[in-house]
């Protein structure tokens, strides 16, 4: 079993200029053979500039100096189906030291293996089946482990997933799949202590309709986290009064994220925009369930920026209407 991490490379210029030299060279491919090039998944080069000459000027400045970083990953061997780019000019300085922005960073993501917290080792497979035929379901499954990044994977249409590593004792997992509500599983701490090396656990989840739909782009969090900013309380009990008013209606919380689709998007950013929208919307249960509302109505989901309303954003207020969160309502059938 693997996990994917990343790590950072720095390769820095002289004023005005995008040639890397040898040294840099060798440093770059001695940082590839350390991770091990058949561990590589993807390289993300972003190109920077210091904040001299124009705006226009360090755009393209900075695009040549991630072309160039590119260019030697080539010849190293990498192939450039790995390698993404962007070029971000003046944009991110870092540093007053004018020679710290003047440069390129190589964003490595690789294998490595798991590494679980139990001894002897645990794993655990999941089946999912409709909660009235038990007939098998494809769903997505994540596994919340806490304090650790969060695992994502899929059932097919067996129902059974593979085996996977549990990587602590404290994780939830949850299952969801369309037209169904998601079903969650916190794992027992003395099912870990059970004398065998694999748990099954078969969720059921109960299939539903829509009935309703809102749509609350006024639910603020604070950048990279899943704490509600104190300006959405307004929009907060709206929500709430809707679900007392509507007493028998399940409802589904969708989270979203502002990813425009022309942002190259790497394996890690991917899963961090998934994991980030599924506990943004689990931030917005939370809050219901803490208002008295019952769990057993609620079901939440991430869908990262897989439904973004605009796709090229050219404003902040464009931006937010992607940083939404979606209110189904839901019957059960």
């Amino acid at each position: 079993m693997y996990s994917l991490t990343s790590e950072d490379f720095f390769i820095y210029f002289d004023s005005d200029s995008y040639e890397i030299t040898s040294k840099q060279q060798k440093l770059l491919t001695d940082k590839i053979v350390s991770i091990g090039g058949t561990h590589i998944k993807e390289i993300y080069v972003e190109g920077h500039t210091d904040t001299f000459a124009t705006n226009e000027y360090n755009t393209v400045l900075a695009t040549n100096r991630a072309l160039a970083t590119v260019k030697v990953l080539e010849r190293i061997g990498v192939p450039r189906r790995f390698i993404k780019m962007e070029s971000f000019g003046e944009s991110k300085s870092v540093s007053e030291v004018h020679q710290q922005n003047r440069r390129a960073k190589v964003f490595f993501i690789y294998e490595t293996d798991y590494k679980s917290d139990l001894s002897p080792p645990k794993w655990v497979i999941i089946k999912t089946v409709d909660k009235k035929t038990k007939k098998p379901i494809k769903a997505s499954i994540g596994f919340e482990y806490e304090g650790q990044e969060m695992k994502f994977s899929r059932i097919g249409s067996s129902g059974v997933s593979s085996a996977f590593s549990l990587l602590s004792e404290n994780v939830t997992i949850s299952a969801s799949a369309s037209n169904y509500l998601s079903a969650y599983l916190v794992v027992p701490r003395e099912d870990i202590n059970k004398p065998v090396d694999t748990l099954v656990y078969t969720l059921e989840l109960c299939k539903v309709k829509i009935t309703g739909k809102f749509t609350f782009e006024n639910i603020y969090f604070f950048t990279d986290s899943d704490e509600i900013r104190p300006e959405s309380q307004p929009e907060l009990h709206k929500l709430l009064a809707i679900m007392k008013r509507q007493k028998d209606a399940f409802i589904e919380i969708q989270g979203h994220m502002n990813f425009p689709i022309d942002r190259p998007l790497n394996s890690m950013q991917e899963r961090w925009n998934m994991e980030l929208s599924y506990k943004r919307a689990k931030a917005i249960n939370r809050f219901l369930v803490g208002s008295g509302i019952s769990q057993d109505r609620l079901t939440y989901k991430g869908m990262s920026n897989s439904k973004i309303k605009v796709k090229l954003p050219v404003n902040k207020a464009q931006g937010d209407q992607n940083k939404r969160v979606e209110i189904y309502t839901l019957q059960e059938i």
